[in-house]
């Protein structure tokens, strides 16, 4: 029995299909296209701003190659850092640290100036516990 092919043409771009019978797709990039443009609103959303936190940690990081540094906020504007978009929070005593998987900053002040106090994680801040509820009860 000769097994017959599901698809003559490529799903994506409509190319003829050579190959395994079994074969949906052209090439990889017109798999990936195919399910991009097929995924629902929430999935586009939760892609869109895990790149964006991404794309913020990788400019933390250039900034504070030695695990922390002081930079101008101006110089993270410049960069192209989106403040809407972080994966968790840590505070201190003194500051609210705005995580970017593994890098962080806490917006500051020193001499009027706005700058970020940036940090590489440290194992210690894993055990934050935050108590966001407290004193919200009536």
């Amino acid at each position: 029995m000769e097994l017959l092919r599901t698809h003559d043409t490529c799903l994506n771009c409509d190319k003829k299909l050579a190959g395994r019978r079994d074969k949906k797709f052209c090439d990889a990039q017109c798999k990936a296209e195919y399910h991009n443009k097929n995924k629902s609103f929430g999935e586009l959303y939760i892609s869109s701003s895990q790149s964006i936190t991404r794309h913020n940690r990788r400019i933390l990081k250039t900034l504070c190659p030695e695990g922390k540094a002081t930079v101008r906020k101006e110089v993270l504007d410049n960069m192209g850092y989106d403040y809407r978009y972080f994966s968790g929070l840590y505070k201190t005593s003194a500051n609210l640290y705005y995580l970017a998987y593994d890098y962080a900053f806490a917006p500051i002040f020193e001499r009027g100036v706005e700058k970020a106090l940036i940090v590489q994680r440290q194992d210690y801040m894993d055990r934050l516990t935050l108590e966001i509820w407290k004193g919200k009860r009536s």
